[in-house]
């Protein structure tokens, strides 16, 4: 490319940027053992947000004893939806382990998870969760849980113009 040509694309580049910016919302939260709850992050009323995915870390602290073996989980739960049009993204709470990228530092996985959804200017994005023990699935398991740090990305375009 030459000097003309890089100028061209810059100027578009600040254009287009009027009409559809890339934007991040994120947030960290303690979800606190033995307990259920819920939070929203304040969406901008610059434009709609379309969200194409998010990303989520999550720690370790929960411990799992099956067979007189004991391992470090994360059971905590999550359900994310739209307060304005409550368009949730999953009919239940979600285990982390399962939506989570990169998830825990000790097995990153990368790339982020797709889910695309239009929020309108102004909206909240709510998030559930649960930090309770889960169901038994193995006679003798037992849970002992711990606070957990979740870190959360959404990631996705605003449209100031609308």
């Amino acid at each position: 490319m030459n000097y003309e040509q890089i100028k061209n694309k810059v100027a578009e580049l600040q254009e287009t940027q009027g009409f559809e910016k890339t934007f991040d919302y994120t947030r960290s939260f303690i979800a606190k053992a033995g307990t259920a709850g819920a939070f929203s992050i304040p969406m901008t009323t610059e434009g709609p947000f379309y969200e194409l995915g998010y990303n989520i870390r999550y720690t370790k602290n929960s411990t799992l004893t099956r067979g007189g073996v004991t391992t470090n989980i994360c059971a905590v739960r999550l359900k994310v939806r739209s307060q304005a049009d409550n368009a949730a993204q999953s009919n239940d709470y979600i285990p982390v382990q399962l939506i989570a990228t990169p998830g825990a530092d000790d097995a990153p996985r990368y790339g982020s998870r797709p889910f695309t959804h239009i929020y309108p200017k102004g909206d909240n994005i709510v998030i559930e969760y649960d930090n309770r023990a889960p169901e038994v699935l193995v006679t003798g398991d037992v849970y002992d849980m711990h606070d957990e740090k979740i870190d959360i990305c959404f990631n996705g375009k605003i449209y100031p113009i609308l």
